[in-house]
This record gives structure tokens, C-alpha cells and sequence, in this order.
């Protein structure tokens, strides 16, 4: 196991504004805006109406790409697609790289964010995995928005599960990549995402799932967090967050209007728990607030009881079949360390990280050490693969 122990941890520089400003997400209902979110609907339904005429999908995907903080530089998907749900649900897919590549990456984001969090590996990956075989590219990068997410569809509120976002990543696994291996990279619910499939189809990991990255997430234990604040303020956040959480589910219109009003103070919020450095650039907290704002206040309380509740500490068995990277922030208030490290103690030939002053949106905030590590596990697993993989 290559592991970096964590450096000990010190009070965030940020605390005193998250102690205000958690309580003020649970009053106001989470989140920021509406407008993203309005944009993804238009998208979705350009794509349905495009899928039904024939017609390729992606056409209006540059409004959800005018914040991307790579701006011109960002990479443009190669092939996009509309992947469908056991349940009816339509999920949006982008993929960078040759369909034919001997591997495929999937990368499943988090709660609340879209396959957009990926943009930096989208890109160094992308570039990097086109030379790295010479004149054949190693790999295909898969991103997806998960469920009420991003540019994709919602379900009914009662399938708003872990089990079924591992049913989904079935189904982009099967739908996107029904021939050769696959590696999964999941971060934070995304990581929760992959540890899902594994309790579904654990006969996938080894066979067809030959490899997957773990990123700032979790295997259970969540309602537990306390995010850096003292035990009292845990309590009453503790308190309000059921109250926020009935309000976004019965009263939406006006839980939307709340986070409009508090959009400043639950800003601070997204930074403070997504960030550990002083010198980030304001322009990814601008970034990660857009994400936030695109999922709707009614997809963000139908999950939290599933993440809460979620315990998948038994799922983790199937990894042990492939070569897994785990990797967290070592300043992250948001899923601590702890969490990862009791990750580390289920799989422990997993290559574990722990990469220094970054908190949970750690594949933005450092975004060449994550690159960096999820490169060699692809390396890895390339070197493992026998010669007439994926052909």
C-alpha cells in the first residue's frame, strides 16, 4: 500500500463562518439560485426532442460551459449521448476519447455538483491519455450527470436511493462500455455511487470493473458529521436540517426563493466547506455555487436521508478485487479523513493519498495531484490488463 499519512490536522481558518453560515444553509433551505438548473431543464429537453428526431445530442451544451473555469481551454466531448434509466430516467453523458479504446474510465460526481466537476481531469486526462500508446489512445473518459443532477432527469422522489444511483452506473457501465474493462472513479456520493454497484453486482469487480478511485468519500457513518463545529451547534444544526429538509420537499418554490435571498451567505458556505486554501481562485467558488444552484432544492432533500442513512462498509469486499486508489483532502471539514482511512482499513492494498491543504472539492482545488494519482492507477491497471483487452 503507497500511503501518505495525514499531517495533523489545525482549526480551519474559515470556522467561525461555517458555524454561521451551516445554520443559515439548513434556514434557507441549501444551495444557491435557480438559473443553472433552468438551463439543464432546456438542455435536457432539447436533447429528448433531438433523440427523438435523430438528431445528435448536445446542441445547447454551451450554456452549462460558459462558467467553466478552464474557459476556451476546457475539452469538448467527442461523442454525447442520452443514456436511459431502469426506471424511465434520461442521464446525460459526455465522452472524450476513441469509442474503441482498449479501456474506459467512468466518473460519477457528487451531491449536488454535475459531471462539470471533473473539468480539469477532463482535460489533462484527455490530452495525456491521447499520446500516452503512441498512435492508439489508452483510454475513453465517461462523464455522466447523476439523477436530478446537472443535465439530467429526476425520478420520482422515492427512488432517490443509493441503491438506485448504483443501478444507473449499471447502466452507463452496460449502455456506454458493453465491451472491454472499465475503471470507475467516484467522488464524494460518487464514490458512494461505485460502493453501491459493488453491493448490487459484485461479480463486475474483478471481471468486468477492473480498477476504481475512491475520492473524498465515504463508507457510512454520515449523519455523524459535524463539520468542523462544536458539539452544541451540531445539535441545532442537527435540529434544522429535517425543517429545511420538509420545507424543500413541500414547499420548494419558496425554498427556492429563500436560498435566492441568502445567496451571499450560503456562497461563504460552499467555500468554506469546499475549500482549504487562502489563494483559491474566487473564480472555481463561483464555479462549484453554479453547480449547486442546478440542482433543485427538492432533488437535494430527496437524497440527504440516503446519504445519512447510507452503510456500505460491507460493499467495500468486491474492491478488493481490483486495484483502487483512495484519496482525500487532509483539510476537509466536509467527509474528514477519518472516513477515508476507515476505506484504507477495508481495502488495504489500495493506493491511499492524502494530499496536503485541500478540502472536499479537492479535483479542483488541486486539481495536478489528483490528475497525478488517477494517472497511475490508470497506469496500473493498463500494465495489469492482458494484451487483447478491449479488442
Amino acid at each position: 500500500m503507497a500511503a501518505r499519512k495525514p499531517a495533523k490536522r489545525t482549526g480551519h481558518h474559515h470556522r467561525v463562518g461555517i458555524v454561521g453560515a451551516v445554520l443559515g444553509l439548513a434556514a434557507a433551505g441549501t444551495a444557491v439560485g435557480v438559473a443553472v438548473s433552468r438551463a439543464a431543464a432546456r438542455r435536457v429537453g432539447a436533447e429528448r426532442l433531438g433523440s427523438a428526431a435523430g438528431l445528435p445530442a448536445g446542441a445547447s451544451d454551451a450554456e452549462l460551459r460558459e462558467d467553466d473555469p478552464l474557459g476556451a481551454a476546457a475539452r469538448p466531448a467527442d461523442r454525447t449521448a442520452l443514456v436511459l434509466a431502469d426506471d424511465g430516467v434520461l442521464l446525460d453523458v459526455e465522452e472524450v476519447g476513441p469509442a474503441d479504446a482498449p479501456l474506459t474510465v467512468v466518473f460519477v460526481h457528487g451531491y449536488t455538483l454535475s459531471m462539470a466537476s471533473w473539468t480539469f481531469q477532463r482535460r489533462a486526462l484527455g490530452a495525456e491519455l491521447a499520446t500516452a500508446n503512441g498512435s492508439r489512445p489508452t483510454a475513453r473518459l465517461v462523464f455522466y450527470d447523476q439523477r436530478g443532477h446537472g443535465a439530467s432527469g429526476r425520478g420520482p422522489a422515492e427512488h432517490s436511493t443509493m441503491e438506485q444511483l448504483g443501478r444507473d452506473l449499471a447502466r452507463v457501465v452496460e449502455s456506454r462500455a458493453p465491451r472491454g474493462p472499465v475503471v470507475l472513479v467516484g467522488h464524494s456520493m460518487g464514490g458512494m455511487t461505485v460502493m453501491a454497484l459493488a453491493a448490487l453486482r459484485p461479480e463486475l469487480f474483478g471481471t468486468k470493473i477492473v480498477g476504481a478511485a475512491l475520492l473524498s468519500t465515504s463508507s457510512g457513518n454520515l449523519a455523524d458529521l459535524d463539520f468542523g463545529m462544536p458539539e452544541l451547534l451540531t445539535r441545532v444544526r442537527a435540529a434544522l436540517f429535517p425543517v429545511a429538509a420538509f420545507t424543500m420537499r413541500r414547499r420548494p418554490a419558496f425554498a427556492e426563493r429563500t436560498r435566492r435571498l441568502a445567496a451571499d451567505l450560503i456562497s461563504h458556505v460552499t467555500w468554506s466547506l469546499s475549500f482549504a486554501s487562502a489563494d483559491v481562485d474566487p473564480a472555481l467558488g463561483r464555479y462549484v455555487d453554479s453547480m449547486i444552484a442546478g440542482t433543485p432544492v427538492e432533488v437535494i432533500a430527496e437524497f440527504y436521508p440516503a446519504l445519512a442513512g447510507m452503510d456500505h462498509t460491507a460493499a467495500l469486499e468486491p474492491l478488493r478485487a481490483v486495484p483502487t486508489l483512495v484519496l482525500t483532502g487532509d483539510r476537509d471539514t466536509l467527509i474528514p479523513g477519518e472516513h477515508s482511512e476507515a476505506i484504507v482499513e477495508r481495502l488495504p492494498d489500495s493506493d491511499y493519498v492524502v494530499v496536503p491543504d485541500a478540502g472536499h472539492m479537492v479535483l479542483l482545488e488541486q486539481p495536478d495531484v489528483v490528475t497525478a494519482a488517477i494517472s497511475g492507477l490508470l497506469r496500473r491497471v493498463v500494465a495489469e490488463l492482458p494484451a487483447a483487452a478491449g479488442r
